[in-house]
């Protein structure tokens, strides 16, 4: 299988990576989302039935205006910044359950942070400013946390999506709502 958005090859090796970050877990036979960015099953495909290169997300770069470079520059930056979260709280959760799905969070919003690198044609990833989280003392105050980061996340794809008119950034756009709006679901569960 390879995932349409983030390109990523899906085999019995990798399937079940990251299964904590994701609503339901991969199976060996059914694969529900993509272990890498977290993308329903609607954006995977079996290898062979990949027609062209076309049916994967990919637009070139000096095609997108202004407009689309700066949200896909935000998103990019929303994305690192999310999983730096994530990276963080891995080491100040005190639960493992709790701690493996922060490091499969982080993985996940890091790969989104690729994707849109690639979809914008950014040569590399930015470098945020760490962030001191220790005064979240505890999981649940991380969870929360996570959960409004997790809101803001989905809050900024569906906004976004509607001002920009590429089709292919667009369905990326939902897909990726759709990701942040199942780790809302997550963050919110524990």
């Amino acid at each position: 299988m390879k995932c349409l958005v983030c390109g990523m090859d899906i085999n019995i090796n990798n399937f079940n990576i990251n299964n904590v970050g994701l609503l339901e877990k991969n199976e060996r036979e059914n694969f529900k989302y993509c272990p890498f960015c977290g993308v329903s099953s609607k954006y995977l495909r079996p290898e062979g039935e990949i027609v062209s290169d076309s049916e994967m997300y990919k637009v070139p770069a000096e095609s997108l205006d202004d407009n689309i470079s700066v949200i896909l520059d935000h998103a990019m930056k929303l994305e690192i910044f999310n999983s730096e979260f994530y990276k963080s709280a891995v080491k100040l959760s005190h639960n493992l359950e709790v701690k493996e799905t922060f490091e499969a969070l982080s993985k996940i919003e890091h790969m989104h942070a690729v994707v849109h690198q690639k979809l914008g044609g950014f040569k590399a990833l930015p470098t945020l400013v760490h962030i001191d989280y220790s005064k979240y003392k505890n999981d649940k105050s991380l969870l929360e946390l996570a959960e409004a980061r997790e809101i803001h996340a989905a809050t900024f794809y569906e906004k976004n999506g509607k001002k920009i008119n590429n089709p292919i950034i667009k369905e990326v756009f939902f897909a990726l709502f759709q990701v942040e709006h199942d780790h809302m679901q997550i963050a919110g569960g524990y």
